[in-house]
Formats: structure tokens, sequence, C-alpha cells
């Protein structure tokens, strides 16, 4: 009988253990070893802000499997308070360190799982990054700290920096501890690096509905601090906040500097370049998680895509292909979900932006609706933004927000995207219908369908952005609002190209209407606003369209009872 294969395993988070439960099952005899500098083993780090917040009252919640059940039931060795420091791949060994002790050796591998991670992006040279009071939060260490911060030291004032998913997640966290709150961020929205600006303002006005302040377009400089070396102020470019805790969320960088020693490569993107079978350089050599570079599913691109549910995928692959087998991990569509207070958001694919940075002609749709029957209780609003090649009619991406379900929307958009779908595709799926989960027509299906009468010349939009800018600009059109007259009171937008004239209304008064005027209709939802825009062509105008979302996904300034809100 051939000796046991000898599988390492750098690193104990989410990749490196899933790898090794998958490689003991595809091979029972193999001798899996799995290497920790910390102190636990899958952590689950996306529960983080949940622990901060109170959700999860219990730490060890959040340990989902511990270096005795690996070994009980897995019969995996785990070594904790252990540091891979360099790899001698020729000699198939890796030299450790134990924390502990200071002793080193070497253990020996037939194949070597790098599961490294990422560190958090702080800049070297952020003044006061080493300040008490100044966390980060990747690891339950991090959101034991935060909470003990708050429990000992009482802090009123928080500043979070960074503005995506982690930064966000913790805005709340901290609101929900009771602390002012303060997100600073560098670009000029929320989740910039996932959302367009219409969706963004979604998550921009319920946190400030949820009391927190928003600074975006500020870069941070550097945290000020006391004479005990607490941190007290957060220094931008253009101003300064006070500050008695500081969260830096600023993202990840991969861990490669082991990779790169060894002489794996380095792809362009930063993290260590695999082919579709997780093998690094070096086919003895394994990478996944957060530390590797994924290929995104739509463009070809390689990207980093750190992620607990991709680097979980990462592992299965790992595992099976570590034992002899031949799986292979197809990419990513950057997938994401995050609830912002009560607000849910998901992202899928390529934004608005990314997909013309690739060179795209984009139809896109703004369609708001309802997640299940509106008459059903508890029924709520939703917005789907739809991306799709104009020429193909190939989805590109899509972006969804509201106090409605968005995450089954990004499941379907995840599935159809996968499969070449196109926006024909769509429209036709037979979807659950149920008045509790659905209406008959799915949001989903309308995003589809204003984009097909889009491609078909039928309907003609402009996006909310487009109107605000030429409303800003003085541009002389006629914004035309068709609803009725207690919609306009209730909320509307105070503009001179603005005026009310209700779609039942419109047949009979549309030679009020002059017939040389730019004509953009606009309602709740843009469903009346489309029938609006077909009325007046038929009637012989021949420069109409409609505002995309119109109301609904309008994120500026309204009018509502006499009163300005953004």
């Amino acid at each position: 009988m051939d000796a046991p294969l000898r599988i390492l395993i750098v690193g104990g988070m989410a990749c490196g253990p899933k790898a090794a439960a998958r490689a003991r099952r595809c091979d029972p005899r193999a001798r899996i070893t799995i290497i920790e500098q910390g102190t636990t083993v899958s952590e689950g780090s996306c529960g983080l802000p949940y622990f901060i917040g109170g959700q999860v009252a219990n730490e060890n919640a959040l340990l989902i499997r511990t270096p005795r059940y690996f070994k009980d039931i897995m019969d995996v060795d785990v070594l904790t308070g252990t540091r891979a420091v360099s790899i001698n791949r020729s000699a198939h060994t890796v030299d450790v360190l134990d924390l502990k002790t200071n002793a080193t050796s070497a253990l020996p591998y037939d194949r070597l799982v790098l599961a490294t991670g990422a560190t958090p992006a702080v800049p070297g040279a952020l003044r006061g990054r080493d300040l008490k009071g100044v966390f980060t939060l990747t690891k339950l260490a991090d959101a034991k700290a935060i909470v003990s911060e708050i429990g000992h030291a009482s802090p009123k004032r928080a500043v979070v920096v960074g503005a995506g998913l982690i930064g966000l997640e913790a805005a709340e966290a901290l609101r929900q501890r009771g602390l002012e709150v303060t997100v600073v961020e560098a670009l000029d929205r929320v989740l910039p690096s996932l959302l367009d600006p219409e969706m963004a303002a979604y998550a921009e006005k319920e946190l400030a509905t949820n009391g927190v302040a928003l600074w975006l377009g500020q870069r941070i400089v550097a945290i000020l601090g006391d004479s005990d070396g607490h941190a007290r102020k957060v220094a931008t470019e253009k101003s300064e906040m006070e500050a008695d805790l500081v969260v830096l969320a600023l993202g990840a960088r991969p861990n490669v500097q082991l990779a790169r020693d060894a002489g794996l490569l380095i792809g362009a993107a930063g993290g260590i370049s695999v082919n579709e079978r997780m093998q690094t350089s070096d086919p003895c050599i394994y990478a996944g998680g957060d530390c590797v570079e994924n290929v995104h599913r739509v463009t070809g691109a390689k990207i980093l895509a750190p992620m607990g549910s991709t680097a979980n995928k990462h592992g299965r692959v790992i595992g099976t292909n570590a034992t002899g087998g031949n799986d292979t991990f197809p990419g990513v569509l950057g997938t994401a979900v995050v609830k912002v207070f009560d607000l849910n958001v998901a992202r899928v694919g390529l934004s608005e932006g990314e997909a013309r940075a690739a060179g795209h002609r984009t139809a896109i749709s703004l369609a708001p609706g309802f997640d299940r029957a509106s008459y059903y209780p508890g029924a709520q609003m939703i917005t789907v933004k739809l991306v799709a090649d104009a020429f193909s009619g190939r989805v590109l991406g899509g972006q969804i927000a509201g106090k409605g379900e968005v995450a089954r929307r990004a499941d379907v958009l995840v599935s159809a995207i996968s499969l070449g779908a196109s926006v024909d595709d769509v429209a036709d799926l037979d979807l659950a219908y149920s008045p509790p989960f659905n209406g008959p027509m799915d949001v989903l299906h309308h995003a589809a369908n204003v984009i097909r009468n889009k491609m078909s010349g039928r309907a003609k939009a402009v996006s909310p952005v487009e109107v605000n800018r030429r409303l800003c600009s003085g541009e002389e059109f006629i914004l035309l609002d068709v609803r009725s007259q207690a919609e306009w009171d209730e909320a509307h937008i105070d503009a001179s190209q603005c005026q009310l004239l209700p779609l039942n209304k419109l047949r009979e008064k549309v030679a009020s209407l002059p017939r040389d005027a730019k004509i953009v209709t606009m309602c709740k939802t843009s469903v009346r606003a489309y029938l609006a825009q077909r009325l007046l062509e038929g009637e012989g105008f021949t420069n109409v369209c409609f505002m995309d979302g119109s109301m609904t996904a309008w994120p500026y300034a309204v009018v509502c009872n006499a009163q300005e809100h953004s």
C-alpha cells in the first residue's frame, strides 16, 4: 500500500478548513495538517458586526469549528499559534515557527495549500493608526476589543473610515450600541465599488434616517490623539471631527508574501495567480480564499473577490484536486448583499459604469415594484437596476435595493448571468408566484421588459441622474409629472421645469403642451410615465421620453408637504 498523501494547509479561517474537510472525504487515509498563526480556526467573520451590534450574543456562536472537532471528527491535525515562515519547494517542506516557544521546524508535504487570507488595508503612513481606540474588523478578537472598548471607555462618538460592506455594517452596529456615528469615504458615494450613484443613494438615505452622518468625497489624513495616546479626532483633507472610537474599514490586501518569497506567480491584481483547478504556478501548491485572484465571469478579467462564500468554494475545489480529483472553479460575479438598517441592498455582475468601462454599449432599466403582491400584508417596495448589452440583450449585471426581499432576486440574476441569459430569457422565467411571496409579474420581469421595450424603440428613457443634470444646468424642457394631485401634494420635485398634468387629463389637455418642447414624463414608478410617452407620441410629439424609475428612483431632494427633504 502506498504511503498516505501528506496535505499541509496554511491558514485556518475559511478556505483552509473547507479544503481539509473535503480532502478528508475524498481520501480517508491522507495525513492532513492545518497551520494557523491565531488561536482559533473557522471563525464566522462575516458575523462580526452582528456580534458588536448585539444580534449575536455569544462569541462562541462565531467559532464554527474547533481544533478538537477537526481532530476528533475529521482526523485533521490543527497547529494553532504556528506561523508558516518559508516554503522550500524543492524539498517539499514548510518552515514554521511556534509563536509560544519560538521553536522552528520543517513540515513536509506532498500537496501544499495556501489559504493565507488578507490583511486590513491600513496605509502605513496614516498618522495615529496605532492610537488606543482605533480598530480594524476582520477577526473575532477585533470585534471583542471593540465591544470591550464600548463597555469600559464609554465612547460617545465613533468614526468609521470606509463606506464599503464592512464599513456600513460596522456603522449600523455602533449606532445600535448608542454611539453617534460618522462614516468617512474618499469617493462620492457609499458602496462605491458595488453600486451606481442612484442606487447608492438608497443606502445613503437610510443611513441618514438612522442618524449616521456621511462625509463623502473626503480622504482621511490622520487620527489625532490626546496625551494618554487615545484617539480623539479624525482629520480629513477638508475638516476634522471628534471621535472616541475609530474603525478603519478601508478594504483588504491579499497576504501573498509567503507565496512571493517562494517564487510563486503573483497576478497584476495583487493576488496569488491560480488556474481554474486552483493550482499556483507550482502544480503541487494550491491557493484559495482572499489571497488569490479570481476570474470575473462576465469580463474574464482577474479580480480580487474577498468573500467567505468564495473562499469555501475554493476550498472544496482544492480539497478535491489535492487528493487526485479534477474539479474546476469558473470564477465569480462580484455578488454581494448587505443589510443597512431596514434597507436591503444586493448587486451581481457589472454595474453600469463597469459595463461601459469594459466596452459595452449598455441598456439599463430602473424598475420599482413590490416584493410580493401589493395587496398582501407586509409588501415592500424594491427597485431593480438591470444592466444589459444594448446589442445582444445579454444580461450583464443588476443592483437591487429596498425594504423588501432582494437576495432571492440577486440569486436569480446570478443564475441568469452565469448561463449567459438575455433580457428575453429573464422576462420569460417561470418564477414562483403566490401573493405571500411574489406578484404575478416579478420586478425582474418588469426590469427585463423595460429594456426589451427600449431595445425595440418603443420606450425612450433618461436616468434620474441625467434629469437632475438638466434641471441643475437650467436646460429648457418640460418635466411632466403625470401622477395625481394628491401624489404631487405628498411629494414632488421643486423645479421650474416640472409641471403636473395627471394622466387621466393628458388627452384632453394635450393641446396645452408646446409641440416643439422637449418633454420628460414621470410618475411614481415609470409605468404611467411610459404610457404618457406613448400617448404623446401618438398625438404627434417627437421629442418625448420618460424618467427611468421616476419618483421611486429619484435620489435627490423633493418637496414633501411644503418641506424639502433629501
